[in-house]
């Protein structure tokens, strides 16, 4: 299991610690608290998922970029470029998702001795054994006992800008620490933080008004849990899948099998499929499922091109989601 970094963490803590340069191996004489606001604030963030959401609150007052943004690319398995350890050597904030998703960016502010500037929503760089919350009862099959494991030992996801309360503590926290940054603008960070934060509170409220009674999904990976979860649905997909796909292994034959009898048994009532981690399995995983009449929605991990903004991708998730349970339920 990798080590956790010690980096500031964002979600839960006050901006008092935030600001403080908390990290215990922080190079001297750095910090979040000690930018100059008389300069450009350069806020460096791994996808534009966060770029976007910091760029919401900063506006014009701070430079912001993506070290992702092409949702062609898995930030999963990026490998960063000289050009992104520049922009990092350079950052004054560098957000990253942390939890294993994005460990190329606290890789680059550790060999640039920029760790103390980091700002990470999950805890830990790989760290999924963690209990779930599902309870699935599974036989051993012969031959397979290298495959089972206590579901207890599962899964955590860390794909935590669908989890849209977390996302508007994140930009509220994140405006105050800006406001800790630039004093002169604290009104402003705050404000916009505040309106912001609003935005995606109402779009919690309509995911969380969904009516999924009843109904179910698979997923192929877990990006779109937190969202499916807030609406109602009832997930089907066994951890053990969830975590061999987000460790980049190949799903043992059993769990492959049962997820594919579980897609074409029309047991489910949604295939929740994310376009950037598919792989061969997946695919199959997805062919099953529409041969059998299941509605297949399609997730990213990052912005599609064809989206303005986080606001106008999340409230076309939600709608999709929306339609497909009004039709499950007979319109």
């Amino acid at each position: 299991m990798p080590t956790s970094r010690p980096v500031l963490t964002l979600g839960g803590l006050g901006v008092a610690a935030l600001v403080l340069s908390a990290c215990g191996g922080a190079a001297d004489g750095g910090g979040v608290d000690d930018v100059d606001a008389d300069g450009d604030i350069v806020v460096v963030a791994s996808t534009d998922v966060y770029a976007d959401l910091t760029a919401g609150v900063v506006g014009d007052r701070a430079e912001v970029e993506a070290v992702i943004d092409d949702a062609a690319v898995d930030p999963h398995s990026y490998e960063a470029t000289p050009q992104d350890r520049l922009a990092v050597e350079g950052a004054d904030v560098i957000i990253a998702n942390g939890g294993g998703y994005d460990p190329f960016l606290t890789d680059l502010a550790a060999s640039a001795d920029r760790e103390d500037r980091v700002v990470r929503l999950v805890e830990g760089e790989g760290d999924h054994d963690h209990d779930h919350d599902h309870d699935h009862d599974h036989d051993h099959e012969d031959g397979d006992e290298h495959d089972e494991h206590d579901h207890d030992d599962g899964y955590e996801d860390e794909h935590v800008w669908y989890d849209l309360d977390r996302m508007e503590e994140f930009v509220l926290e994140f405006g105050d620490l800006m406001a800790e940054l630039d004093g002169d603008h604290a009104d402003q960070y705050r404000g916009e933080a505040e309106s912001l934060a609003e935005e995606i509170a109402a779009l919690s409220d309509r995911a969380a008004a969904v009516d999924a009674e009843g109904l179910s999904y698979l997923a192929t990976e877990p990006a779109s849990q937190h969202l499916l979860h807030l609406a109602g649905f009832a997930d089907e997909t066994d951890p053990q899948f969830l975590a061999a796909v987000e460790h980049g292994d190949d799903v043992s034959p059993r769990l492959h099998r049962q997820a594919l009898d579980t897609a074409s048994a029309g047991e489910i009532d949604l295939l929740a499929f994310t376009v950037q981690t598919e792989t061969a399995q997946a695919r199959a995983v997805r062919a099953a499922a529409e041969d059998a009449g299941v509605p297949v929605l399609e997730f990213s991990e990052t912005v599609p091109e064809e989206h303005e903004g986080y606001l106008d991708w999340m409230e076309a998730n939600i709608d999709a989601v929306e339609e497909l349970a009004e039709d499950a339920h007979g319109g």
